[in-house]
């Protein structure tokens, strides 16, 4: 018998409306729906993909977060950047303590979704920054 190998790790998240959501991560986002069940959406970013679950508990998302490694984070911020009520003040471009350039994205039902990119750093370059408020 082989060894078992995991070739995906999928994050699902919580919808209180998957049309909305598909909406948003479509029009905002630029993601593309893959799927949709009746409690199910499946969305990718190139070959990345994102399940949400049809949740009836609106409070669950205001604690779920997904973390969204990129290249060129300057870029996609820029873009979201022009998108209006997209990105909040407290949620800009900054490069953070752990040494990741992240922002921070709110979807409607209040899942955060963390953009980063790793930057280069040297623990004895000087004091770290912050640790930022998330919502």
């Amino acid at each position: 018998m082989s060894p078992a190998v995991i070739t995906a790790i999928v994050p699902q998240l919580p919808s209180t409306c998957l049309e909305s959501t598909s909406r948003f991560y479509r029009q905002k986002l630029g993601f593309r729906e893959v799927g949709r069940y009746p409690d199910l959406l499946i969305l990718k970013w190139e070959e990345q993909e994102l399940q949400f679950w049809l949740a009836t508990d609106a409070s669950l998302a205001e604690t779920s977060s997904c973390y969204v490694r990129v290249r060129g984070i300057e870029a996609l911020y820029k873009a979201y950047a022009a998108i209006p009520d997209l990105l909040r003040a407290e949620h800009a471009l900054a490069v953070r303590a752990w040494g990741m350039n992240e922002f921070y994205v709110l979807d409607p039902d209040g899942n955060l979704l963390k953009f980063g990119e790793a930057v280069p750093w040297e623990p004895d370059a000087g004091k770290l920054p912050e640790m930022p408020g998330f919502i």
